[in-house]
């Protein structure tokens, strides 16, 4: 697991990592949606595409993880595979691979609210790529 969650007053943090940019937000995605279902009964039953831009890398990733909540919250999908076909520090285009959710079958927890800009970090240094972020839940 390239992510771990650690406790920020009422709410979540997350720590994530990857070798690019591109698996940065994929481990995020999966690390969101980990916290709001058993990721292990997800099937890749359909495919889904999302799209956004930013004007940095911080403000992107936050987009990104609020563009998954409308996926869950408001979709009620969920997905267990990401891939971002394109990726820059302002820009992504992804495809999810998931289903509609099963309160049954996925153990459905509506955990997280959104993501915010409060002690929000992305850095890459030589080991990849490291992101800081909380988690209004």
């Amino acid at each position: 697991m390239t992510w771990e969650t650690f406790e920020h007053q009422a709410d979540l943090g997350l720590l994530v990592h990857g070798t690019d940019g591109p698996e940065l937000f994929a481990e995020a995605a999966l690390a969101f949606f980990s916290l709001v279902c058993d990721l292990d009964r997800v099937e890749e039953r359909d495919r889904y595409e999302l799209a956004g831009e930013a004007g940095d890398v911080e403000e992107l990733l936050v987009d990104w993880l609020n563009d998954l909540v409308y996926l869950f919250e408001g979709e009620g999908v969920v997905c267990r595979r990401i891939a971002l076909p394109v990726w820059s520090v302002t820009r992504y285009r992804a495809e999810l691979f998931g289903e509609p959710a099963d309160p049954g079958r996925h153990n459905l927890r509506d955990v997280v609210k959104a993501a915010t800009y409060h002690g929000l970090s992305v850095t890459q240094d030589e080991s990849g790529w490291h992101a800081r972020v909380i988690l209004d839940v």
